[in-house]
């Protein structure tokens, strides 16, 4: 069954943190030059930081106290050398290391993107626009961050120790117990850290989840929530979430802000430890501790000092990385259904013939079907009408011909052609749709007229628009068919945006119509000029309209009754109305008034059915 992105799918949630982490390391491997070239940086800028201490004690105890002078200066320029080498090493994989997450981050970002537009329309029935935004964009800054920050700071800090703790063994055994005894208990109290922080790093990112969908919902419904008052309630539920969200919050940086100044307290014991136990073995010249081994020790403990504390923010980015490529992974894991079949040929040029052989379909195998032994024939050049209540089947039937879905029983031909047997680009671009919500780009007008032909020619977009009746109203514009329409289509009317719509379907010259209650959301008038339009437009090409109008419907040549996915009548208009059937109890019940008052709309407007042809 196919997963929803609000809950992990069962696969996701076995796999372990270490596996997780393991795979979004492999993202790494196109990088390879880049992640050397950091790699090298960060070795050059541990090994030059873990020497200057070293230096430091020869300068103590063969400079100063020798009195050496030139020593001393010789020493002095070494260390400004040092100093400097360690800046170019430190710019280099810093560099390196942020070009090389952003590259991963992109790479991301485009594998998402490119796993949404595939995934089949079964998966987006079910997932929740905030849900793909926040994986998107939220969750890939966490692992560029990781990248950046996380990997770069955390091999840093396991370089610096093992060079500091190299040294100070070869230096002298006792006192790198002494200094490293603090560290001990770091460590444990660094593990416990971790176990503490993934659950609630988890929680926190399911609340933005949450946060997003609310708010994705909220705008697309916002002339609902006015119409109904419910912006307080609105305000409120928001606000809840947001409120949970920042306690999650708060307790992650209350136990962060814990750690971070435990973990500077057991560096300031293994400092203390040093100064007492060193200074004291150098006062009684034991074990061939010096007052410069003393001050190397504490210049080592310094300089690991911020990169143990740092480890904590490490073990947060990593812990957040992980969490976060889960979710990315359960993306771009979900499966594609609907694909091209390793031997699927090109369709060929369509003549229009859809046939439909004891089809039956479900949503889900747990779910009843939807669609049971469906069997029609459109000829090539027919229109076949579908009407029946909403949810009956209607939209769930035409969808199979282009393969949103694909039949669960059965199969579904053109021109005698299997279509889960031919590549699903050259099916599709043979098929215009237009869909119940008509959705507009923002872009301009021409621009989606021509979203399926981007080369169309502006006379060839203009004859589309007149087609669709459309172009007289694009006119009227300010800037005609270079007009930028809103987000969803939100500046122009309903009937325009239905109207730009058809004229985008019919640019394609496809040989298959399929008219999803394209006419649903217009005016009496509108709806008489579209429908004298695609009056003309259907000849010649095989037309699938569904509609609960019944001028939509009735020059049909065939109607298709459709209840609880069965076809429980079909004919013409007049032979189902002789029957006295269903077709005819929704014809008195629904269509015979609105047919009347559409004659007389048209008589008020100056139109008739003459004058429309």
């Amino acid at each position: 069954m196919q997963q929803t992105n609000d809950q992990p799918s069962q696969e996701t949630s076995k796999v372990s943190n270490v596996a997780v982490w393991w795979r979004i390391m492999r993202y790494l491997r196109p990088y390879r030059k880049l992640a050397a070239f950091a790699f090298i940086g960060l070795v050059g800028s541990s090994a030059l930081a873990v020497m200057i201490p070293r230096l430091l004690r020869q300068v103590i105890d063969e400079g100063i106290t020798a009195a050496d002078n030139g020593f001393l200066a010789l020493a002095a320029l070494l260390i400004v050398a040092l100093g400097v080498l360690r800046g170019v090493a430190g710019f280099a994989f810093r560099y390196f290391g942020e070009r090389l997450s952003h590259y991963i981050a992109y790479d991301l970002r485009n594998q998402l993107y490119n796993k949404v537009q595939n995934l089949p329309f079964s998966y987006h029935d079910k997932a929740r626009t905030g849900t793909l935004i926040t994986v998107a964009i939220s969750d890939v800054d966490e692992v560029q961050r990781y990248f950046a920050y996380g990997l770069i700071d955390g091999m840093y800090t396991i370089l610096l120790l093992i060079g500091a703790a190299i040294l100070m063994l070869t230096a002298n055994l006792p006192l790198t117990i002494v200094a490293f005894l603090p560290l001990v208990p770091l460590a444990f109290l660094s593990v416990k850290f971790v176990g503490e922080i993934d659950p609630r790093w988890r929680a926190i990112m399911e609340r933005l989840q949450k946060l997003g969908n609310q708010l994705q919902e909220s705008v697309i419904g916002a002339q609902v929530v006015r119409a109904f008052a419910r912006e307080r309630y609105e305000v409120e539920k928001f606000g809840a979430q947001n409120s949970r969200l920042y306690e999650e919050q708060i307790d992650l940086v209350r136990r962060w802000a814990t750690f971070l100044p435990l973990s500077a307290y057991f560096v300031t014991l293994s400092v203390g430890a040093v100064l007492i136990v060193g200074g004291l073995l150098a006062h009684t010249g034991v074990a061939g501790v010096t007052v410069g081994l003393v001050v190397s020790f504490n210049a080592y403990i310094a300089l690991l000092g911020q990169p143990i504390r740092f480890i904590g923010f490490v073990i947060i980015l990593t812990t957040q990385a992980v969490t976060s490529g889960r979710r990315i992974f359960e993306i771009l894991d979900a499966p594609s259904t609907i694909s091209d079949a390793p031997d699927a040929a090109p369709m060929p040029l369509i003549k229009g013939e859809v046939r439909f052989e004891d089809v039956s379909f479900r949503y889900e195998p747990h779910l009843p079907l939807a669609l049971k032994n469906i069997s029609l024939t459109a000829r090539a050049g027919e229109v076949v009408a579908l009407i029946g209540l909403t949810g009956s089947g209607k939209s769930t039937l035409v969808s199979l011909i282009p393969r949103f879905y694909d039949v669960t029983e059965g199969r579904v031909t053109i021109d005698g052609v299997d279509v889960r047997t031919v590549q699903l680009d050259s099916l599709r671009r043979q098929i215009g749709i237009v869909l119940q919500e008509s959705l507009l780009f923002s872009a301009t007008v021409r621009e989606n007229i021509a979203y399926g032909r981007p080369e169309a020619s502006l006379e060839e977009v203009i004859e589309a628009a007149k087609a669709a009746n459309a172009h007289d109203f694009i006119m009227e514009f300010p800037e005609g068919y270079e007009t930028r329409v809103g987000e969803r289509g939100i500046t122009v009317s309903g009937g325009q945006r239905q109207r730009i719509a058809i004229a985008r379907a019919l640019l394609i010259n496809p040989r298959i119509l399929i008219l999803d209650d394209s006419t649903s959301s217009v005016d009496t008038r509108t709806e008489f000029l579209i429908q004298q339009a695609l009056e003309r437009l259907m000849h010649g090409r095989t037309s699938f309209i569904i509609a609960q109008r019944l001028t939509t419907v009735q020059k049909a040549d065939q109607i298709l009754v459709i209840e609880g996915g069965e076809i429980v009548e079909r004919g013409k208009h007049a032979e189902l109305l002789n029957k006295n059937g269903r077709y005819a109890e929704i014809y008195r019940l629904q269509l015979q008034d609105q047919e009347r008052l559409r004659r007389e709309m048209l008589t008020l407007g100056g139109l008739t059915e003459e004058k429309g042809r």
